[in-house]
């Protein structure tokens, strides 16, 4: 038995198209209006997709902080010049990305301001003050955080004693 296509026989309308994987209804039912609405359609869909655009890039650092988490994680525990530069490199990269995500939002604002970029700047730093907290707990891991009294018993004064004894 063969297969057989036939390409002249007419189409039914009962076959029904699913919507591709990622389709927004919303999105496309803005765009297949007509276009007697001129600019303004446009305009919406622009909103809509950045937006959404704003919401992938804070959620794709997430990314970035399971790679540096996983390669600190590698690294190891011991006092070597390599887990040393990870640490501080986990340091350095969230506190970097927090200051400028001023900056790395800029693109998905409009000129009056109608897109809301607050919330996916807030979740953002979140992600990157999570990826702070793990440096710092491997810095602790390490032994490079100052943690425990007796870590700072050297800025103390030395202890006067309150009695004399002698062996005469």
């Amino acid at each position: 038995m063969k297969w057989r296509v036939n390409l002249q026989a007419p189409q039914t309308a009962s076959t029904s198209k699913l919507d591709p994987p990622g389709y927004n209804q919303q999105i496309g039912a803005l765009v297949s209006k007509e276009p007697s609405q001129g600019g303004k359609q446009t305009v919406a869909v622009d909103f809509l997709l950045k937006e959404k655009k704003a919401w992938e890039f804070a959620q794709s650092s997430l990314k970035q902080v399971g790679m540096y988490a996983f390669m600190m994680y590698m690294s190891g525990n011991s006092v070597h010049i390599f887990s040393i530069m990870m640490t501080f490199t986990g340091l350095y990269q969230p506190l970097v990305a927090i200051f400028n995500s001023g900056e790395s939002f800029k693109p998905f604002q409009d000129q009056e301001g109608r897109v809301n970029t607050l919330g996916p700047r807030a979740l953002f730093c979140l992600i990157q003050l999570g990826s702070l907290g793990f440096a710092l707990y491997k810095l602790a891991n390490v032994g490079l955080l100052p943690t425990h009294v007796s870590d700072w018993v050297g800025g103390l004064p030395p202890i006067q004693p309150i009695e004399y004894s002698s062996g005469t």
